[in-house]
């Protein structure tokens, strides 16, 4: 199993190109980037400078704030600036950003994502001069590359949670985009026999398909204040409104009772009230919380069911500017070198 990060949410560029350089050092396979309070593809143009050999991607870019076509073109110039060594995760984005922040409806998404989808694997791949065609109920497109790209064989993958999109995902993509607070469980009992039912429905290999997971990591030798800082990360995400990614992963995984309340409660900025209400087996199942000999444990539980595992890294109380920040994260990663 390879060993990822996520990046995106330092305090400065210049911070996350430092952390990249030193997580490559430090033995990582890959480094993703996200469409947050940053732009996904502008940082990652700026970690690929940053490094050397580690593999550069996106998780994820939002396709509602994104056409299909300047999508797929920026991916193929970062997979050019950074040697073959860019993959592309494409997602729905959130509630968050589509209405809050932009006042965009993406309600009605599986149709939408399936013309996306196909169109940007087809620009990212387009050899010069070969048309590109595909005309759909959400995205059309007309064009020819004008250059060849870098490689003929870029990634694309969809970020998925629920049945349905997960089963889309094994239709049209190169893989599953799985996101935080996805327990071994689920991976290897819901999402990998749907997707990879969905390959097999659209005429496609199964085994072609890549399952790289993101797990939140919560580490601090004090193993309460990794425990209370996860709490607040999971609560957060129920603010200002529930985040639906991870709402639908905690419901399927039959913690309704705790979403409801979080529902309730974060909106109202009833913080301390929600954390207390966290179940331990969400923490203990669905993050990598605890001392690095606890979080070495639980990624390795992730071996055999993920074929990639990116670490969010879970900010920790009194938390040191800089790289000082960083120390039992990367020795983390160092571990699995």
């Amino acid at each position: 199993m390879k060993i990822g990060m996520m990046l995106g949410f330092e305090d400065s560029i210049r911070t996350m190109t430092t952390v990249a350089s030193e997580a490559e050092k430090a033995g990582i396979y890959s480094l993703y980037t996200v469409d947050a309070g940053r732009s996904a593809t502008v940082t990652a143009a700026a970690v690929i400078n940053a490094t050397e050999r580690t593999q550069i991607g996106t998780y994820i870019v939002n396709a509602y704030a994104r056409e299909p076509w300047m999508t797929a073109i920026e991916a193929r110039d970062l997979n050019e600036i950074s040697d073959g060594r860019f993959v592309l995760g494409v997602g729905t984005g959130n509630l968050h950003f589509n209405d809050l922040y932009m006042g965009i409806d993406s309600s009605k998404s599986r149709a939408k994502m399936r013309d996306f989808l196909t169109i940007v694997r087809a620009v990212v791949n387009g050899a010069a001069a070969e048309r590109v065609r595909h005309q759909g109920g959400v995205h059309r497109i007309r064009w020819r590359a004008t250059w060849e790209p870098a490689t003929t064989s870029l990634p694309v993958y969809l970020s998925a949670s629920g049945p349905k999109m997960v089963r889309l995902a094994g239709e049209v993509s190169d893989g599953v985009a799985i996101g935080i607070m996805s327990s071994v469980d689920f991976v290897r009992d819901l999402v990998r026999p749907n997707a990879r039912a969905g390959a097999v429905a659209a005429g496609r290999d199964p085994d072609g398909l890549a399952f790289p997971v993101a797990a939140t990591v919560s580490i601090n030798p004090d193993r309460d204040k990794a425990r209370d800082a996860t709490r607040k990360s999971i609560c957060k995400l129920y603010h200002p409104i529930p985040h639906p990614y991870y709402d639908s992963q905690l419901r399927q995984l039959g913690f309704s009772d705790f979403a409801d309340r979080a529902t309730e409660l974060m909106p109202a900025g009833r913080l301390r009230e929600a954390m207390e209400l966290v179940p331990d087996e969400v923490i203990d199942t669905m993050t990598i919380t605890g001392n690095l000999d606890d979080c070495i444990a639980r990624v390795k539980s992730y071996e055999g069911i993920a074929d990639e595992l990116i670490l969010a890294r879970t900010g920790q109380p009194g938390d040191a500017k800089g790289m000082a920040g960083y120390e039992d994260f990367l020795e983390l990663v160092h571990t699995f070198r």
